[in-house]
């Protein structure tokens, strides 16, 4: 017989024992689903168990009593409860009654922050079922401040089972490592690991990390969410509708509807007058979202969603603008997505204009066929992406690409971020304008011109095979391959392209470059490192800012979530409207 809680014990009981290091499989069906069948779940925790599931976390008396009688590994009890649209898990003592006469070891209870109209105060379930059931209870928590609350009303275990499902977390992305590690840290109480868990990887890193154990459900036990997640995979951008693509830039604002092949209609681009601050640059935008929008009912077409790309690091968790470029003056902090989402009432989501070039390059461009690869744009700083299994890596800020300030000279020239020596400060508009002027007799009249007219002019000049505009680019070329070497040391991808309109339709360039790569790399003669133009060009930004909307649509980017385990109704991005199918006045050559 279980070892259940008992008043003034000191130890810990023998079912949370028992679960350590191992792991636990929530076995649940979503209201309406297929299997919502006592007989059905019982089957699936069987084939779990035989598999070495070493518990489950199941849903009501009925449920577990069925079980109980197949098993004996420990058993996490919980009742759903919904009122309001709401769900609360395990709301009342009635409740862990229930599920304590039909063999629960451990009591799941709600223990978030949030008012509840019906139930006890979780504290007062804590207590009871400690004295009255002698069971241990485990805490579901959303934040960290819920988690020591509920260590010093005694929960004897905590659960990061409701990160993202609360009001205070529903912009969570993922699972959320901070908080596991918080919550180890500050509690003293085992910690399981629950809630975003999809993969064996992550599981095995919750437990390195200094989980207890590891709680996974849907990606399990749920057919339906896994058969959906492999469908949304193999056809990514059926069935989406179109979205209003805009790319923020700091001299024009582009835009246009964008339908999930790539085609665009109603293009159009608006002055940034970036000059004029933050309600500027952000009016321009409204404009040119209004000029896509007036075309488009012209033709009874109703965008579903938006998509923007800005300049500047953007969190794509809170659609805020996390740190701005000195092009757009004032954008730091700027609400993005909330702001436009009040203004055109579309669901939205935000973008690094670079990252968002990235995934154009990835679904329109030159990278169809890679799996891995790193994406490099030249202008007047040098940003890009990485892409690592066909996942576009953003990092913990939106930083993840910024290459530009990879350091290539010790001591080196000085750079716009405050160091010496970054990649940027020899590859850009400027660094190309300066080579050009180290390399020839200039007026003075010359020299005073604007580093980006000049680059234009260079640029121009080297297409007609002027020597010095040529030598200009050689040497641009060679310190570019010394941080492309540096990207195919650390990351081995399968090619690196490059874009920008300085290097655009300028094979010459990167063939230059990757000849000196392999030059430069261990093994460059076995390795052949790849490095070739950008397809996806002009309309990149555009494009790339509808592609984060599709793919939230379907769940296979880190803007949205696959199903939580204990609350089904949560979804992502979806079409309110039906949209008639588009061809486009432009796109992007594809297969």
């Amino acid at each position: 017989m279980l070892d259940h809680f008992r008043p003034g014990q000191k130890r810990m009981t023998t079912p949370c024992a028992a679960l350590k290091d191992v792991l636990v499989v929530s076995c649940q069906a979503a209201p309406g689903d297929p299997l919502e069948n006592v007989d059905a779940l019982r089957r699936i925790a069987m084939a779990c168990i035989r598999a070495g599931a070493g518990g489950l976390r199941l849903n009501g008396g009925e449920c577990i009593a069925a079980i109980r009688a197949d098993t004996g590994v420990p058993i996490i009890g919980l009742k759903k409860s919904y009122l309001d649209g709401l769900l609360r898990i395990t709301p009342d003592f009635a409740a862990a009654v229930e599920l304590a006469n039909a063999g629960a070891d451990i009591i799941a209870l709600d223990c978030t922050d949030r008012t509840w109209s019906a139930g006890d105060p979780w504290q007062q379930l804590i207590e009871r079922i400690h004295r009255e059931l002698h069971l241990p209870v485990m805490a579901d928590i959303a934040t960290l401040e819920e988690a020591r609350a509920a260590a010093a009303a005694g929960a004897d275990m905590i659960g990061t089972t409701l990160h993202g499902y609360t009001e205070q977390t529903e912009n969570a992305c993922g699972f959320n490592w901070p908080l596991l590690a918080d919550v180890i840290r500050e509690t003293g109480r085992p910690v399981i690991a629950e809630g975003h868990i999809f993969t064996p990887a992550e599981a095995r890193r919750a437990l390195m990390a200094g989980a207890w154990c590891v709680v996974v459900g849907s990606a399990i036990t749920r057919p339906g969410t896994i058969t959906a997640n492999f469908v949304h995979a193999i056809q990514p951008l059926l069935h989406s509708g179109a979205a209003i693509g805009v790319d923020i830039g700091g001299t024009w604002i582009k835009a246009g509807l964008v339908d999930p092949e790539g085609r665009i209609r109603f293009p159009t681009r608006v002055p940034t007058e970036a000059g004029r601050g933050r309600e500027a640059i952000a009016a321009a935008t409204a404009e040119a979202i209004d000029q896509v929008l007036v075309g488009a009912r012209q033709q009874g077409l109703g965008p579903v969603c938006l998509g923007i790309a800005s300049a500047g690091v953007i969190d794509v968790h809170d659609g805020t603008v996390f740190a701005a470029t000195e092009n757009l003056p004032g954008w730091s902090g700027f609400d993005l997505r909330g702001f436009f989402e009040k203004r055109f009432h579309l669901p939205t989501c935000v973008e690094n204009d670079a990252h968002a070039a990235v995934l154009a390059e990835m679904y329109f461009g030159s990278a169809r066929d890679f799996n891995n690869f790193v994406a490099i744009t030249i202008g007047t700083g040098v940003g890009g992406g990485v892409v690592v299994d066909r996942k576009l890596i953003r990092g913990q800020h939106g930083f993840a690409g910024s290459f530009g300030h990879s350091t290539i000279r010790l001591d080196g020239r000085p750079c716009t971020c405050g160091r010496a020596g970054c990649l940027e400060a020899y590859v850009s508009a400027a660094a190309l304008a300066r080579e050009f002027r180290d390399r020839t007799v200039m007026r003075d009249a010359d020299r005073a011109e604007g580093d980006a007219a000049m680059a234009l002019e260079v640029s121009r000049l080297a297409d007609a095979k002027d020597p010095i505009a040529r030598a200009a680019y050689s040497a641009l070329a060679g310190y570019l391959a010394e941080g492309v070497a540096n990207l195919f040391n650390v990351l081995d991808p399968e090619a690196v392209i490059v874009s920008g309109g300085l290097v655009e339709g300028k094979p010459w360039f990167t063939t230059e470059v990757e000849q000196r790569v392999a030059q430069l790399l261990h093994f460059g003669a076995l390795r052949k490192p790849r490095v070739q133009l950008a397809a996806a060009v002009n309309e990149a930004g555009m494009l790339g800012a509808a592609l984060a909307v599709f793919n939230a649509q379907h769940g296979i980017d880190q803007h949205s979530y696959p199903a939580n385990p204990d609350e089904p109704q949560r979804i992502a991005l979806t079409s309110r409207d039906p949209v008639a199918t588009v061809t486009g006045s432009a796109s992007i050559n594809r297969k």
